[in-house]
């Protein structure tokens, strides 16, 4: 997504203000709700998918009293399947089922697949009724909860201030238009208005931060080396240590391995520690899944060290810190403020695990930091790998 208009509206500014509307919220939000309500109620609503998501809407739906008819798979091997009793079909065997105008809910939400292509799919099939899976989480939020970035949309115009505040307060025209088009996707359900993202620019791109040539950089949330390895593309071997926490067994094993195959003068400088990084230092409870989606909670099987960045770098030299923690982003943070206001480190933090993060951690930052650019920066598709970064003017390119 770049130019100047987003989706039909002249500014981003416009389109923020457009989407944050209360009373288009609140009616379009209704609507919504009542047509999937209705749906489930006939014998006409579809999900597009069949795995962990997929299954906990198709709960909720059936916890409110209504019916999915068929869960819709791509893949073959998973026809005339079932999920959790619901039957798993191809797209002619469902829409047999349900008739010729059903409601279909894509409640897939995962790396690499593209919505609006998946929606595009159903159109050429003559399927003109569709929405993303956070539809979903409006009308069943009490039942599901929030799920990274889905929940209710009256939350977002409760903040307008706050959010008006951190689009006013990015450094470039891009990044104003990818947070504003990032946003407003999440109450319009406008696929259009979703930024068009760089996979191979995530965190270290050239064109927002020059490092210097012996920068120090934490990795938190370095799971099996894919920051890592976006790192050395762009840094080569011009720095000084990487450290790398991971607080996964399993994930920090595949960090480890990766670490040993790298040239023995690049591997010499780079140390990977299975700990957590919080507010506090202590323990964390996980259970292991070698994923990135592996989440701390007091049922956890294995207990970690966890630790504050303060404390990990006991006053030493930061100038870089990534943080990609599956919703504990401002944890990690909070117990990173002595490092950020002594070593004026850039920050590159994921802002996409909750759905106040896009706005609620830019200000954090915001307010605790001078002389810095700020700026957004999609990397993944549908709001996945949607990054906040904050750069000292003396690493500006």
């Amino acid at each position: 997504m770049t130019g100047s208009a987003i989706g039909g509206y002249s500014t981003s500014r416009e389109l923020l203000e457009y989407a944050l509307d209360p009373a288009r919220v609140e009616t379009f939000a209704d609507d919504t709700c009542a047509d999937i309500a209705a749906a489930a109620a006939n014998g006409t609503l579809l999900l597009v998918g069949a795995a962990a998501l997929p299954r906990k809407l198709s709960s909720a739906v059936r916890q409110a009293g209504g019916r999915v008819v068929a869960h819709v798979e791509f893949d073959a091997r998973f026809w005339d399947g079932e999920a959790d009793g619901v039957p798993v079909l191809c797209l002619d065997e469902a829409l047999a089922l349900t008739g010729p105008d059903p409601l279909v809910i894509v409640a897939i939400w995962s790396p690499h697949h593209i919505y609006a292509r998946t929606r595009a799919w159903l159109a050429s099939r003559g399927v003109t009724r569709v929405l993303p899976v956070q539809a979903g989480f409006w009308r069943y939020a009490d039942l599901i909860g929030p799920h990274y970035q889905f929940g209710k949309p009256g939350a977002y115009v409760k903040s307008t201030e706050t959010i008006m505040a951190v689009h006013d307060a990015l450094s470039d025209g891009e990044s104003r238009r990818q947070f504003a088009g990032a946003l407003a996707w999440r109450l319009l359900l406008d696929p259009d208005l979703i930024p068009a993202p760089e996979p191979r620019r995530i965190y270290f791109d050239p064109a927002l931060c020059r490092l210097p040539d012996d920068c120090v950089v934490a990795d938190i949330g370095a799971y099996a080396g894919d920051t890592l390895d976006v790192f050395l593309l762009w840094q080569g071997k011009r720095f000084s240590r990487f450290l790398a926490f991971e607080p996964d067994p399993l994930s920090f094993a595949r960090l480890e391995a990766f670490r040993a195959g790298l040239p023995a003068e690049v591997a010499a400088r780079i140390t990977c520690l299975n700990a957590a990084i919080g507010a506090a230092s202590g323990k964390l409870r996980l259970t292991p899944t070698g994923t990135p989606g592996t989440m701390a909670g007091l049922a956890g099987a294995v207990e970690v060290p966890c630790l504050t960045l303060d404390d990990a770098l006991d006053g030493g030299r930061v100038d870089y810190i990534k943080v990609d923690v599956e919703g504990f982003e401002p944890q990690a943070l909070a117990g990173a403020q002595g490092a950020i206001a002594r070593c004026r480190p850039s920050l590159g933090v994921s802002a996409y695990h909750a759905p106040q993060d896009i706005f609620a951690i830019p200000a954090w930052v915001m307010g605790r930091v001078a002389d810095y650019r700020f700026h957004f920066r999609a990397h993944d598709h549908d709001g996945i790998d949607f990054i906040f970064y904050a750069i000292p003017s003396e690493h500006a390119p």
